[in-house]
């Protein structure tokens, strides 16, 4: 009789646990809200080129859950093609929001969606982005919808650590299965 009521406690549970998942997962109406900044990059570790340092912030605007329209623009103060110490980009992009606490009227749907960034994972991060990927997370990440923020970076200035950068977030995303 104790095993089959442990059994039901367990069974239980895991029912609770796929409602909370499912119940996560549910679209929800949303708006998209235009947002605009003016980031500064200072490398230490890696530099970047103008354009190196425009795709690899589309990259993180994308992977966060910005529409794909984001407007990256790096003024270049060095010969094409070469990296720059510093930059001062300014980004237009949108975010997504539920329609109810943006104060607008829903022209999408969106859900919560789990994203983890390590060293290698997407593939197109590497253990010398940490510096760019902290800063994204401290200047530009909040301009999103998140939740369940875990930032763990450890990153030094001039030294490479294979296993510097840990950021794992909830972002409101547009919903893609519809």
């Amino acid at each position: 009789m104790k095993f089959l009521v442990q059994a039901m406690v367990c069974v239980l549970a895991a029912a609770a646990a796929a409602g909370a998942s499912a119940a996560q997962q549910l679209p929800f109406d949303a708006s998209w809200q235009k947002r605009e900044l003016n980031f500064t990059y200072t490398g230490f570790t890696s530099n970047y080129s103008c354009d190196g340092l425009r795709d690899k912030l589309k990259l993180l605007l994308r992977l966060a859950g910005a529409r794909p329209d984001a407007d990256v623009r790096v003024p270049c103060t060095s010969p094409a093609g070469r990296p720059q110490r510093s930059s001062t980009v300014l980004l237009t992009f949108h975010s997504l929001a539920p329609a109810a606490a943006a104060g607008a009227n829903a022209t999408t749907t969106g859900i919560w969606k789990e994203v983890a960034w390590r060293a290698g994972s997407p593939r197109e991060l590497d253990a010398g982005d940490c510096e760019l990927v902290d800063e994204f997370a401290r200047r530009i990440l909040p301009l999103f919808t998140t939740r369940k923020v875990e930032n763990l970076m450890t990153c030094t200035p001039n030294q490479v650590n294979p296993s510097g950068f840990d950021l794992r977030f909830s972002v409101f995303a547009a919903d893609q299965s519809r």
